[in-house]
């Protein structure tokens, strides 16, 4: 068996209001499949950048657990199915497991998108109308016709 750490996104109303949903759930669907969990953690609840599940806000939990590969798709899948969790991600691990959330994960907020300026002057992407379709707007190209 290895090692596998797990961060789940969840329904942030039972992580709330029911919590002990959270590991029985994680423990249910992890033992079907003959593993083990080690240790499941609450991160914390934070606003989602896009409705999940026609929700705005998520609860992140992480958890390890002990499982052999063959069965780490089967896990996945079904919790793909659970009401509960909302998104899965599992990662094999090795190394120290974490039991609190990085410092900056109860103030990290969503992240602004960068609005890109249109470059120097006398730079231009457009004229072609799509990819290789053009020569970049202006004509620079060399003697003899050029890119063709």
């Amino acid at each position: 068996m290895q090692t596998y750490e797990a961060m789940f996104l969840v329904d942030p109303t039972v992580a709330a209001r029911e919590w002990v949903k959270v590991p029985e759930e994680i423990d249910r669907v992890v033992k079907k499949h003959g593993a083990t969990v080690i240790q499941v953690n609450k991160w914390g609840e934070r606003k989602l950048s896009f409705p999940v599940r026609k929700s705005k806000r998520g609860t992140y939990v992480l958890a390890y657990f002990a499982a052999k590969n063959e069965s780490i798709d089967k896990i996945k899948a079904d919790f793909e199915l659970s009401d509960i969790v909302f998104r899965n991600l599992i990662v094999h691990h090795e190394g120290e497991m974490r039991k609190d959330p990085p410092k900056d994960f109860e103030i990290a907020g969503t992240v602004p998108l960068k609005r890109f300026d249109a470059g120097p002057p006398g730079l231009s992407f457009g004229g072609g109308g799509g990819f290789g379709g053009g020569h970049g707007g202006d004509d620079r190209r060399p003697p003899g016709g050029g890119f063709r």
